[in-house]
């Protein structure tokens, strides 16, 4: 059984300024959970359903008993954020993610809103070993619930990830994804640290973050569509620069 006041603040994470506030998210789904224990991730508490339980005891069995609840199916959606819930769900604290190193690539994401992409622009740049992702300031929260979920755990293998002054940046070769760009057709022997810029599919990079790039490349069409989905665009263009 959960108290009011744990029931209350789990609802609240639902909310942007009341996880930035408690520097909490909600983490849910049994493949999730264990990905983000193995990243090293700090679960404050995780609430579990009977049916749940009975399917997965020896899971439940590895954690922490003082931080284990059950509630009920009805508890359970009513805190989880999906259509259908998978009987587990967990609160962790945010990572602790250090200052921006100036010597090391960055990602910067411009207007992205979509958490589908968010997440897929999480989860490649970490396969990339890119660990240093900045956001302007019209992103989409990264510890939204459908980023965290499409992310799978990328948030605790990344080690910058906010925002930051791009007038802190000068010293970097910016790289632009844009349709406009130089066809990208082999791979880029780059000596120098740099910035991939990634806009949103709908409005593109914002101009004056455009003004301040060195290259921009497009990702060569060779059938049909109106465009490339973010997220697929960045891993094609990280595998040619790295």
């Amino acid at each position: 059984m959960i108290s009011k006041k744990t029931y209350k603040t789990i609802k609240s994470l639902k909310s942007r300024k009341f996880r930035y506030t408690l520097e909490r998210f909600t983490v849910e789904g049994l493949r999730l959970i264990k990905t983000i224990l193995e990243k090293g991730a700090f679960l404050e508490s995780v609430f579990f359903t009977k049916a749940f339980e009975n399917k997965n005891l020896e899971f439940i069995k590895q954690i922490d008993s003082d931080i284990l609840f059950d509630v009920s199916e009805k508890e359970m959606k009513d805190l989880s954020n999906m259509t259908t819930p998978s009987g587990i769900l967990a609160i962790s604290k945010f990572p602790n993610y250090g200052k921006l190193n100036s010597g090391k690539n960055i990602i910067f994401l411009d207007q992205i809103s979509d958490p589908g992409n968010m997440g897929t622009i999480l989860r490649t740049a970490s396969w990339f070993g890119v660990e240093q992702i900045v956001l302007s300031d019209k992103c989409i929260d990264p510890f939204n619930p459908k980023v965290v979920a499409a992310a799978m755990g990328s948030h605790f293998q990344i080690k910058f990830l906010g925002q930051e002054s791009i007038d802190k940046l000068d010293d970097y070769l910016w790289i632009g994804a844009s349709l406009d760009g130089k066809m990208l057709k082999q791979s880029i022997k780059i000596n120098e640290k740099w910035i991939l810029v990634m806009g949103s599919e709908a409005h593109g990079i914002d101009k004056k973050i455009k003004s301040r790039l060195d290259e921009i490349y497009t990702v060569p069409k060779l059938g049909e569509g109106e465009s490339l989905n973010v997220g697929v665009a960045m891993g094609i263009i990280l595998s040619k620069i790295l």
